[in-house]
């Protein structure tokens, strides 16, 4: 069994008209980066929720807990930033 370098889990959910009308999630940064680049941000879409999770780790009490960092993001460019910032990298 190989080591899994990436630990990030991205998951996504896009809201148009109060509904969620999509569910994305993938360990691929590359697939994540494609998809969040075909949403349809002219076409109706108000909200959409970004979640990159880290995976679980010790926090300061010595508990096993799950680290992630999460927001809700109303344009594109708000959404880029935040994942920029999540993952500390560039996205094309």
């Amino acid at each position: 069994m190989g080591i899994n370098k990436n630990k990030l889990n991205f998951t996504m959910r896009v809201v148009k008209n109060g509904k969620i009308i999509e569910r994305y999630e993938t360990r691929s940064k590359r697939a994540f980066y494609t998809h969040i680049r075909s949403l349809k941000w002219k076409d109706g879409v108000k909200k959409v929720y970004l979640r990159v999770s880290y995976g679980k780790h010790l926090d300061n009490l010595g508990k096993l807990i799950n680290f992630y960092n999460d927001g809700w993001y109303d344009n594109k460019k708000d959404l880029h930033l935040a994942l920029k910032a999540f993952t500390e990298e560039e996205i094309v």
